[in-house]
């Protein structure tokens, strides 16, 4: 009798500790906790801190941290029938007051990624993808941003009532079909090719310039030591003419002072004191007189 008397002692004990124990729960920072009583999901959420709780209740923590899922190698079609390849990254949050709908009509935080956010990226993406006329488009920053905005407003168009939160929407490694990235290269190896032959034509130009205007100015010196040569020769042309022009003006003036009397004393004044010792007359045939000599 005693120990049915014990034993159901230390039974009422086990129950008020096990009621004890699940009277009270503890919310985290960052998150709140939806209630269900016998999988009937509770009317209001327990925000972070400390509850006293009916000990029969279940709890169900949701992280209304922003979250942050990346869907790796989506395949985007574009106009051109081509796939691009590309990491698509969505931010996201819960929020508070709609994660009692968010468990009684979705699951929990996993269940909201796969059942609504993952088709709807996906879906987004491929509606997106037929306002791109050509695959290599993808790269071009007015693309990218168009792309980003549609995303944006068609998720959180989308999401809204349901409880989420979207923040932003990133692109990320985007990669164009192997036949474009061949293409794209051999454009950019002729583009490189042509520069290289631009620059090449170029130092060309310039040396031919630069030959052209040596030989200006070899034609232009050559041009000016012929002037040079010219000036001189004038000049000496010019220096001789002058002295025979002065010379013969001499000649004139010395041909008018030249008179009988000047002759004749010029004779004079060279004679050396002789006669001459042989003298043929003019009108006496084969005369010839001998003179005497001088005295000395």
């Amino acid at each position: 009798m005693n120990n049915l008397k014990y034993a159901g002692s230390a039974g009422i004990a086990l129950l008020v500790l096990i009621v004890a124990f699940n009277s009270y729960t503890t919310v985290p920072a960052g998150h709140n906790k939806v209630a269900t009583m016998f999988g009937k999901v509770q009317d209001e959420a327990y925000a972070e801190g400390f509850h006293m709780v009916n000990p029969l209740l279940n709890f169900v923590s949701f992280d209304l941290r922003q979250q942050t899922y990346t869907w790796e190698k989506v395949q985007v079609p574009s106009q051109d029938k081509l796939k691009t390849s590309m990491d698509i990254s969505v931010a996201f949050r819960l929020d508070p007051a709609a994660t009692t709908d968010i468990l009684q009509n979705t699951g929990v935080l996993k269940d909201v990624v796969t059942k609504h956010i993952t088709p709807k990226v996906r879906s987004l993406l491929r509606e997106a993808g037929k306002t791109v006329k050509q695959s290599q488009d993808f790269f071009l920053d007015s693309v990218q941003q168009d792309l980003q905005s549609y995303m944006e407003d068609g998720l959180i168009e989308y999401l809204q009532n349901r409880g989420v939160t979207v923040t932003a929407v990133l692109f990320r490694d985007i990669t164009l079909p192997q036949v474009v990235t061949s293409a794209v290269i051999q454009t950019k190896e002729r583009q490189e090719q042509l520069e290289r032959e631009k620059a090449q034509l170029k130092i060309v130009e310039q040396q031919a310039q630069q030959q052209v205007k040596q030989a200006e100015a070899r034609e232009m010196a050559a041009v000016a030591d012929a002037n040079a040569k010219k000036t001189m020769a004038d000049a000496q042309a010019y220096t001789i003419a002058k002295e025979a022009e002065a010379q013969a003006k001499a000649n004139q003036l010395l041909a008018k002072s030249l008179s009988p009397a000047l002759i004749r004393y010029n004779a004079v004044d060279k004679w050396n004191g002789r006669y001459p010792q042989t003298l043929m007359g003019g009108k006496m045939d084969g005369v010839i007189l001998n003179l005497p000599g001088s005295k000395k």
